[in-house]
């Protein structure tokens, strides 16, 4: 392999590292807002450090669903990435405003663990799922468009439908989830576990990328 050959695939292995490096930040800054709780000295028995632990589950709750929510679009920006075997600039900058929506996606997080009656809050957490899927949408839409610099041989028409109808899963569920919200928030957190079936309902042949 020539130099020239060699810097090429660092240079597209970087875009992947920093993506990873990403979604691990995002990911363990989750868990970071589940603090040992502070138990007043007076309460200091089973009885209070019970009650502090209960207080705590909005906060865990909503790393579960978050951790559970970036790891599906880890999963799936490592589907699509099977199949682009290439970059150009404008594959970076998609990716890039992909990225700052996965980076934002702890913010809302945190704010909805605290003030999960809200329904403001919640909508701005759902957004911030609804807006990074729809990024990555547009990676794969541009990747396409640019067929034969980017996509590899081996991805046939089929593959790229398949591909291009799963991605909408997340934005789908996320505006079932923000309507839901109207009658009741907790209604519209109780659709996240739905996405990879409705993922399936979008795609459902056999057929799909190898991770």
């Amino acid at each position: 392999m020539n130099n020239s050959a060699e810097n090429h695939t660092l240079a597209f292995e970087r875009i992947l590292f920093f993506s990873d490096a990403v979604f691990a930040i995002a990911i363990t800054l989750l868990v970071l807002e589940i603090k040992v709780p502070h138990v007043d000295p007076e309460y200091l028995n089973d009885a209070g450090i019970r009650h502090a632990l209960v207080e705590l589950l909005p906060k865990v709750a909503g790393f579960i669903f978050s951790f559970f929510i970036i790891g599906l679009m880890w999963i799936e920006h490592h589907r699509i990435f099977c199949y682009i075997g290439n970059f150009d600039f404008g594959l970076i900058w998609r990716n890039l405003l992909f990225l700052f929506f996965v980076a934002f996606i702890p913010f809302p997080t945190a704010l909805y663990s605290e003030y999960f009656r809200s329904q403001a809050a919640f909508i701005l957490y759902v957004l911030g799922f609804a807006f990074a899927a729809l990024a990555k949408i547009l990676i794969w839409n541009y990747a396409v468009k640019q067929r034969a610099q980017l996509i590899i041989p081996e991805a046939d028409d089929e593959l790229i439908k398949q591909i291009s109808r799963r991605s909408w899963a997340v934005p789908i569920v996320c505006v079932i989830a923000i309507g839901l919200s109207f009658i009741a928030v907790a209604f519209g957190g109780l659709v996240f576990p739905f996405i990879p079936l409705v993922a399936h309902l979008l795609s459902p042949k056999k057929r799909e990328a190898a991770a």
